[in-house]
């Protein structure tokens, strides 16, 4: 097993030196995570290519930078305090409307967001939620936007007055439990903690969303790409090493992060907790791991990503944006895409199997 010299730590403030060299010549990056509390499900890019080597790889030295949101994240792009970032293609689309500089420069497979009850409730369907009371995290949110949207054109729609704000896990679970609620519109993580809390079953409704893809994106600035094509093309291909290994291996992903990010331990870090991050990471991955849909990682078809950006636009989730401005090729720039994939899969899979502390 290789690890790196340097650990990262959650307390490093955002540098403005996102492109420097440092003392043993390697090159120093700023990559924001959407994710304050650095989750489980950061742990196979927030940690994994840095203990295992894969940013050393490169020649880079990635200083990981939690903030609370996508949109912060993003924001943190903008204003070159970070180098790029992952989070939500749907912040990522209004953001490259109001500031041209900033390009997605690929995306990952499948829609984290879905809608879930328990398995003894019988609901299945879209159409089973008529007349249901569905929780969502908070009012107005992609969550409740894609649940109210995908029921649009039933008999009898998921409406306003149909959704309750319940927050996330422990909450959410005690509105399950009482009955305030009939069903859950989240993530897949938030989703996974809620049925965990309640050991219970939980079943994801069907959806017109289900198929959706390339739902989170890469994001940097366009003047990054085009004069640093080698450092940010070697940051996504660490990226996307550090996914492999980890669906492959994702409690070694998981004990990984834990020992360089302690608060982000669930409950103090027990065995069952470490379980239920396991299961948390792997189902991140389970969902956007592998090649895009268009064969390569980080890249999904056109006209699947524009599926994607469209449903958005029809329900209310990216608003504001002028057609023209809310096209693929518009928004991206794959030119590194070949460089994210320059790299043989079976080598972060057989470090992944061989793994030990």
């Amino acid at each position: 097993m290789r690890r790196a010299c340097a650990l990262l730590t959650a307390a490093a403030t955002l540098a403005a030196a996102t492109a420097c060299g440092t003392g043993d010549g390697r090159t120093e990056l700023t990559f924001a995570v959407a994710d304050q509390t650095l989750s489980a499900a950061t742990a196979s890019y927030a940690t994994v290519p840095e203990t295992m080597g894969y940013f050393a790889d490169e020649g880079l030295k990635v200083e990981m930078q939690p903030v609370k949101n996508a949109v912060a994240a993003i924001q943190a792009v903008a204003n070159e305090r970070a180098t790029c970032t992952y989070g939500s293609t749907a912040n990522a689309v209004t953001a490259i409307g109001q500031d041209p500089g900033l390009v997605i420069v690929g995306t990952v497979n499948g829609n984290i967001f879905r809608t879930v009850a328990p398995a003894a409730s019988g609901l299945r369907t879209a159409a089973d939620l008529a007349g249901r009371t569905v929780g969502v995290n908070v009012r107005g949110g992609i969550n409740e936007l894609l649940v109210t949207g995908a029921t649009r054109s039933l008999p009898r729609p998921v409406g306003a007055d149909d959704i309750l704000a319940v927050g996330y896990g422990a909450q959410a679970a005690q509105a399950l439990q009482r009955g305030d609620i009939d069903a859950y519109s989240g993530y897949d993580s938030s989703n996974l903690i809620v049925g965990e809390l309640l050991g219970r079953e939980m079943v994801e409704i069907e959806s017109r969303t289900d198929g959706l893809t390339g739902t989170s994106a890469l994001v940097c600035r366009k003047r990054d790409v085009q004069e640093r094509p080698e450092a940010i093309g070697g940051l996504f291909r660490a990226f996307f090493k550090g996914m492999v290994f980890s669906q492959e291996n994702p409690r070694a992903a998981i004990e990984m992060h834990w020992e360089h990010f302690p608060a982000s331990k669930l409950a103090g870090g027990k065995d069952t907790d470490l379980a239920t991050a396991t299961k948390i990471l792997a189902k991140r991955l389970e969902i956007s791991g592998g090649p895009g849909s268009a064969g390569e990682y980080g890249l999904q078809k056109d006209e699947d990503l524009q599926k994607t950006i469209d449903t958005y636009v029809e329900y209310g989730v990216i608003t504001d944006i002028e057609p023209e401005a809310a096209n693929v090729r518009a928004l991206t720039d794959y030119s590194l895409v070949p460089a994210f994939n320059d790299f043989d899969p079976a080598e972060p899979l057989r470090e992944a199997r061989e793994w030990s502390k």
